[in-house]
């Protein structure tokens, strides 16, 4: 799918009309995959938007976590968060889910 199709799929699925990106926030696209948008800070890859093949974004996000030597990730989610660590690993902190590398199904 192109850029606006997979925008438009995530605005359809998330209830999202008007995603807004942060300057510094990083994006990574790809027409088979979808998107994802994240920041990083301290020891933390922050993932604020994933659309598309979560599996294949998991593992783009640990090969990030261990070149940059990030020790933990913080999702966030407009669904149950509950069905993220079940399928992820990890733990729910208020609203985001948080695994570090080795509580992570990979």
């Amino acid at each position: 799918m192109t850029r606006q199709e997979w925008l438009n799929y995530y605005a359809e699925k998330t209830g999202c009309k008007d995603l807004e990106l942060a300057d510094d926030e990083i994006v990574f696209l790809h027409s088979d995959y979808g998107f994802i948008t994240f920041f990083t800070h301290d020891d933390i890859l922050e993932l604020h938007h994933m659309c598309g093949n979560g599996k294949a974004w998991q593992k783009l996000l640990v090969h990030i976590m261990k070149e940059n030597g990030l020790k933990k990730l913080r999702a966030f989610t407009r669904r149950n968060p509950k069905a993220w660590t079940r399928k992820y690993g990890g733990h729910i902190r208020g609203y985001y889910m948080e695994c570090d590398l080795e509580e992570m199904k990979i």
